[in-house]
């Protein structure tokens, strides 16, 4: 879903559209957007399942 994100970012698709679209939570889409801008793809990149 990140890598999604990902693709929309580049797409200049703001993070509450991205939220909308792939039915996450608007904070998920923003603080994906805060990686994204940081670190590219690559920051969005899975990093296996959590805790």
């Amino acid at each position: 879903m990140r890598m999604q994100a990902a693709e929309l970012f580049e797409q200049e698709v703001k993070p509450p559209e991205v939220a909308r679209r792939l039915r996450v939570s608007l904070k998920s889409a923003y603080q994906w957007h805060q990686l994204w801008r940081e670190g590219g793809v690559g920051a969005l990149a899975s990093r296996g399942p959590s805790g």
